[in-house]
């Protein structure tokens, strides 16, 4: 099996880097997340420890495949765009409640990276990257 056809980091676009970094940070934010429902499991009267258990696991897995899109983006493949895409537009469906609640800080929070990865992704930097081949007319 070859390995990563990852392009030199000077014909990666701008584009692609901001991607990567707000992936990176919402998988850093996910795994923040699944460490306070862990530290839950330690309190006096825990909740529900199954289900403290089942969202910190569910929580560390999105963390992990957030991390493997951004690792595969960076390296230029096409298929990171589509499951980022969906990513986001999660955000953005969990972003309107907070704005309806009363706090617009976490819903603006929440809809701001979104938007920025949903608009990158279909720059045409990004998709001229993701789209380019691998020398044998194969798509990557």
């Amino acid at each position: 099996m070859p390995t990563d056809p990852a392009p030199a980091s000077s014909s990666r676009p701008r584009g692609v880097l901001l991607i990567v970094a707000i992936l990176l940070l919402e998988a850093v934010g996910l795994v923040v997340v699944a460490a306070g429902f862990v530290v839950t499991l330690f309190q006096a009267d825990p909740l529900s420890v199954g289900g403290s258990v089942f969202m910190a696991v569910l929580l560390l897995l999105v963390a992990a495949g957030l991390a493997t899109m951004a690792r595969r983006l960076m390296a230029g493949f096409r298929w990171p765009r589509s499951p980022s895409l969906v990513v986001q537009l999660f955000l953005v469906i969990l972003a309107f409640p907070y704005f309806t609640a009363g706090n617009p800080l976490v819903g603006l929070v929440l809809i701001v990276p979104a938007a920025v990865v949903i608009v990158t992704l279909f720059s045409k930097p990004v998709v001229e990257f993701t789209v380019r081949t691998n020398g044998s007319g194969m798509a990557l």
